[in-house]
């Protein structure tokens, strides 16, 4: 597309808005009508339109997280580990950030793969630094 035929097709599209903005609901609605058009089944066939390609885009955006997913999908850290030491590192965590917070399944502990997955969660949030050393 050319420079001159884009500013040509940008003054129409102006130019055409404004005469749309300029136009009450009832000329539109009459304009529509001359032509033959029923307003309402148009209204009703934009809306099912719409519907579509948000349907489209949602369907989109999820298939691209899911494939994000998978590609910062990080092998768990908690494997090899002894259970006392993801306590402990856990523990350290949270007393280096007081804001950090979990809940109890049932009120009452957690079980220990709870633990482990919470390891694994803190460790992708950057809370805990993965050191191999203390294995």
């Amino acid at each position: 597309m050319t420079n001159e035929f884009q500013k040509t097709l940008d003054a129409v599209r102006v130019l055409s808005l404004k005469d749309l903005d300029a136009s009450s609901d009832e000329d539109i609605w009459a304009e529509f009508v001359a032509e033959g058009i029923d307003p309402d089944q148009l209204a009703t066939s934009i809306a099912v339109s719409l519907d579509d390609v948000l349907a489209a885009s949602l369907r989109q955006q999820a298939a691209a997280s899911k494939v994000a997913m998978q590609v910062r999908a990080v092998p768990k850290k908690s494997l090899g580990l002894t259970l006392d030491l993801i306590k402990k590192r856990i523990a350290q965590a949270f007393a280096t950030e007081p804001q950090l917070a979990t809940a109890f399944r049932d009120g009452s502990r957690q079980s220990d793969a709870d633990l482990e997955t919470l390891y694994d969660d803190l460790v992708l949030m950057g809370k805990i630094i993965d050191a191999d050393d203390d294995r």
